[in-house]
């Protein structure tokens, strides 16, 4: 695997060589500007479950935030599949999800109401931005933030060491 990256000293290529024993992957690196070392990376479970969390529009704050409830199943690829509940909200109340997980962080689209939603672990929540596009039929141009916490069993989590 080939990995290239900016950094201050100019472009830098790594090269990671490695083995995967079950869900564990583990090898070695050397880069263009002569660091080496070992890696290691284990997948500990799946986005599978049930989230429930608030978020709020940027641009047009709600006095009480709207709740999300959202359903997920991740299948082997780690595509994402789901659905959402939305409560309090004034242009919108669900969503029907797909997207790809990112080691622990995860992408959403619903493409009919043209939603699109990034999370990111923090401890045991995500931190998720949200966005309507311009021409959704509801929520046009919306954006903003919100947490989410697994409700079936916490955050999941995937380490990887360098």
């Amino acid at each position: 695997m080939m990995i290239s990256l900016l950094s201050t000293a100019g472009a830098d290529t790594v090269t990671m060589v490695g083995t995967a024993t079950g869900t564990n992957l583990a090898g070695s690196y050397t880069d263009s500007l002569g660091d080496a070392g070992t890696w290691a990376a284990s997948a500990t479970g799946s986005l599978d479950g049930n989230y429930d969390g608030t978020f709020n529009s940027t641009p047009n704050p709600m006095p009480i935030a709207p709740t999300i409830l959202i359903a997920l199943t991740q299948d082997a690829s780690f595509h994402l599949s789901g659905t959402a509940t939305i409560l309090n909200s004034l242009c919108i109340s669900s969503l029907t999800l797909s997207g790809q997980a990112i080691g622990e962080a995860f992408s959403l689209t619903d493409a009919a109401n043209k939603a699109h939603i990034i999370a990111l672990p923090t401890g045991n929540t995500f931190t998720f931005s949200y966005s309507f596009a311009p021409t959704a039929t509801s929520c046009a141009e919306d954006f903003g933030r919100g947490v989410l916490t697994n409700v079936t069993h916490g955050a999941t989590e995937c380490v990887a060491r360098w």
